[in-house]
């Protein structure tokens, strides 16, 4: 099974105030189908914990033609388009039943030990790695800068809520977190076209956040880090319509 689809309806909970699909809905689906065909392929979750190894989110990036809307039918298709040493690559795309690109992304997830908490080899752990040879986004993951300046600082404490099973901030929420940044009146007359992420060291319950923003027209520049500024969590740029 090189790819793997599904269809979803979009609920009312997971709207915004413009009945279209929430930011960190769309990467909890992401998340899900991902773990789903991983699983179909035997190697989700559970294999990996029971081989002590795991796959930690490195990079995304995201292309967004529009978003689907409450009670709009889409089909999310995923799979493994590519890997590294020590990395795989997983691209996703969502389609209207009509054939309509909706939205689509590339991402890096590094293969690593449970034990020491270092990148492993995916040839070695993972020899049945199966591959589709297509890629949504032509992309390396090139790093994202930091801001050059700090035109808006947002704080706040990491949520309960925000903890997943591995004991940190669920990778959905830092774009979230980055998008929450700008502000309100901006958010009220745009929308995002694209957002790369590049994640850096997960966030725990204990972590204050500080939201270091830059914005320049229609491209923001986001550090993600704690607010004492010793720990760099993600970086993010992403781009306005």
């Amino acid at each position: 099974m090189e790819t793997l689809s599904f269809s979803h309806n979009v609920k009312i909970y997971e709207c915004d105030r413009k009945k279209q699909l929430r930011l960190h809905c769309l990467f909890n689906l992401f998340q899900d189908i991902a773990d789903t065909h991983a699983d179909a392929l035997g190697v989700g979750y559970e294999y990996c914990l029971s081989k002590s190894i795991g796959w930690v989110g490195a990079n995304y990036h995201l292309k967004i033609n529009r978003l689907p809307v409450w009670q709009e039918k889409f089909i999310l298709t995923t799979w493994a388009s590519g890997k590294t040493a020590v990395s795989g690559i997983r691209d996703f795309k969502a389609q209207t039943e009509n054939g309509e690109l909706l939205f689509f992304a590339s991402s890096q997830w590094a293969l690593i030990s449970l034990t020491t908490l270092r990148p492993i080899s995916v040839v070695k752990n993972l020899p049945g790695y199966v591959l589709h040879n297509e890629r949504m986004i032509d992309t390396n993951f090139p790093p994202i800068p930091l801001p050059d300046r700090h035109d808006y600082e947002t704080s706040f404490a990491v949520r309960y809520d925000d903890i997943d099973i591995n004991d940190h901030v669920n990778n959905s929420v830092y774009p979230l977190w980055a998008a929450e940044s700008v502000p309100h009146d901006f958010r009220k007359t745009h929308d995002i076209s694209e957002m790369e992420i590049a994640f850096k060291k997960p966030a725990l319950f204990d972590d204050n956040i500080t939201v270091f923003t830059q914005t320049d027209d229609l491209t923001t520049i986001h550090k993600i880090s704690s607010s004492t500024g010793q720990k760099d969590f993600a970086r993010v740029r992403i781009f306005w319509k």
